[in-house]
């Protein structure tokens, strides 16, 4: 039996890009839904980190990534938001999805219906070459809204140089 891996809620996401997104003052206010961290703050940037091999998973992550954006969005926050795809992530990022086991193909097309709504939201999505070489997935058969880059680990340590706050969801 493998150890069960924390699960990350919504709540808990957003608490944890808050806190990274600007200082933590004395006292929360209705404009920030009650976050202290978001006092003053007029531009929320943040950069997931999205490696689980799941299809489920990987579904869940990105709703909540659009759930965190209509938040801040209705706090009136400015925002900047990127999601680095790497790992086993990266084999629902397919636009032909025949090599995608039977059983996934459902959650492989709500993948590309969350994709393409962060992409709508302007969420920055990239996908690691490396990862896909690894996962087979071909550079010219993404999704639109992907963007390919070599190697997302230089994503990650590039947005947090710029002071993006990093959640990493293994």
């Amino acid at each position: 039996m493998s150890p069960q891996r924390p699960t990350l809620t919504f709540r808990s996401l957003c608490l944890v890009l808050a806190l990274m997104a600007g200082p933590a003052l004395a006292s929360g206010s209705a404009g920030t839904g009650g976050y202290v961290s978001l006092e003053g703050v007029e531009e929320f940037r943040g950069v997931v980190d999205l490696s689980h091999g799941e299809p489920a998973t990987v579904l869940r992550y990105l709703q909540l990534v659009a759930q965190m954006d209509e938040d801040l969005k209705e706090m009136g926050l400015d925002r900047r938001i990127v999601v680095a795809m790497r790992g086993g992530a990266v084999r629902y990022l397919r636009s032909d999805r025949s090599p995608i086991p039977h059983a996934d193909q459902i959650v492989a097309e709500e993948i590309a219906d969350a994709v393409a709504a962060l992409d709508a939201r302007h969420i920055r999505i990239e996908a690691c070459k490396v990862a896909m070489d690894r996962f087979e997935v071909p550079v010219d058969g993404v999704l639109e809204a992907v963007n390919v880059v070599d190697n997302t680990f230089i994503t990650l340590i590039g947005f947090q140089q710029q002071g993006y706050g990093l959640v990493a969801i293994p």
